[in-house]
């Protein structure tokens, strides 16, 4: 065998391993966005930067707690109402998102179901016809 044909060998099995690594990454698609639905929340930020900013203006911002097994939220008044949404980077399928009311200033949640690591939180809570928005980095152990 000569070299010219070593040459198209060569070029031939690099062509059938680009080729093959291409169909490999097409289907399976993990290429994927932490919002599924980000083109409509986009339409809405507006709506997010009013809240964040009613954060900032009224310091509202809450103190979050996080224990052994329970993670405790502290509001800066009383009768909030919202939701919690847990987002994991890593994992998609694992986000969680909780509704939550108090009378009070604090909120308990128990966290022994989630799994251990890196998790996203956005509490969004409305308190006197107001909207406010908060987001947090946690790790949970």
């Amino acid at each position: 065998m000569n070299w010219g044909s070593k040459i198209v060998i060569g070029l031939a099995a690099f062509m059938l391993f680009i080729i093959g690594v291409s169909i490999y990454m097409v289907s399976h698609d993990s290429d994927t966005l932490i919002d599924n639905d980000y083109y409509e929340n986009s339409l809405s930020y507006d709506q997010v930067y009013d809240s964040k900013q009613n954060l900032i203006n009224d310091n509202a911002k809450p103190n979050i707690l996080l224990g052994k097994d329970t993670l405790t939220i502290t509001f800066v008044t009383t009768n909030n109402q919202g939701k919690l949404i847990f987002k994991r980077p890593s994992d998609g399928g694992l986000d969680r998102e909780i509704p939550f009311a108090t009378a009070d200033t604090q909120f308990k949640l128990p966290i022994t179901t989630f799994v251990k690591g890196n998790w996203s939180l956005d509490i969004s809570w409305e308190n006197s016809k107001k909207s406010y928005l908060h987001s947090q980095s946690l790790y949970i152990q």
